[in-house]
């Protein structure tokens, strides 16, 4: 299996590398950074592969989707792991997900724990999904933090990550994950979640401000209205904070209700583009 890091911190990956590697058993360890070239990140490639994996720099800022397009093409015959750069991994829950594929399943998950932090009084269970961290208990999606797939099948079925719903640079657009993984499942693909194991997903601390989580509640809005989704979407974030007590509900469901308004009235803006035209751009 290849363990690929779609990077964009030097410092995260570097953070992490020795620890993430001390989890595997024979699979290749992958970091590849979505950043221009600079002595930084040189350095990071070194030190990288002092350690025992492999770094390349794309040399651009492209966007989450395009790194991970990049590693489906770069191993199209492969069960890869995709892990973002902030989570440090656990060897059972590698061994889990390696299990799983060789046995069958083209996509798993393991569950994304928070680190021991305090949280502060605005940011409740209702808003982990903001940040990438599942409950502590009960079911749980694969989400792209750390999500493992069988490119051999996405590749039979002309699948690709969503290059507009990807996270670029200050955007904070996301669904590329998800709306992948639906797609894999609607072509027949088999989904193993393993809820029983977890790795750390170890975000930076400044996610946890209110005007960040905030703008994170726009995108999310955006994000729904950009796959066509909005009322369902809108559903789904409201029945998520409103765990949180009616206040906070209301105000991050006003933050994804206005950046749901905000995508659709820049849709009516755009030029039209033929269904056709559409429907051959999503497939390849």
């Amino acid at each position: 299996m290849v363990v690929a890091i779609c990077a964009f911190r030097c410092e995260n990956v570097l953070k992490h590398v020795r620890h993430n590697l001390a989890q595997l058993s024979g699979d290749e360890y992958f970091v590849l950074l979505d950043r221009p070239t600079s002595p930084e990140a040189e350095k990071a490639v070194a030190e990288v592969r002092a350690a025992g994996g492999t770094m390349r720099i794309i040399g651009a800022t492209r966007g989450l989707s395009a790194s991970r397009n990049e590693v489906l093409a770069e191993w199209p015959e492969h069960h890869v792991m995709f892990a973002d750069d902030d989570v440090r991994l656990d060897k059972a829950a590698v061994t889990a997900v390696r299990e799983s594929l060789r046995a069958g399943a083209h996509m798993a998950g393991v569950r994304l724990r928070r680190p021991s932090w305090r949280l502060p009084w605005y940011f409740t269970s209702g808003q982990f999904h903001l940040v990438g961290w599942h409950q502590d208990e009960g079911e749980i999606k694969i989400w792209g933090a750390c999500m493992a797939v069988d490119t051999a099948f996405a590749h039979a079925h002309g699948l690709r990550f969503d290059l507009k719903l990807s996270r670029t640079g200050k955007s904070l657009q996301s669904g590329e994950d998800t709306t992948f993984i639906k797609l894999m499942k609607q072509a027949g693909g088999r989904e193993a979640l393993l809820p029983e194991h977890s790795v750390v997903h170890d975000v930076d601390r400044g996610r946890l401000r209110l005007r960040y989580l905030l703008r994170r509640a726009y995108w999310q809005g955006r994000t729904e209205a950009g796959r066509n989704e909005t009322v369902p979407g809108l559903r789904k974030e409201w029945n998520r904070h409103r765990t949180a007590g009616w206040p906070l509900a209301c105000l991050y469901g006003a933050a994804t209700a206005v950046g749901a308004v905000h995508e659709l009235l820049l849709r009516l803006r755009r030029p039209r583009t033929p269904m056709s035209s559409r429907y051959r751009s999503d497939q390849r």
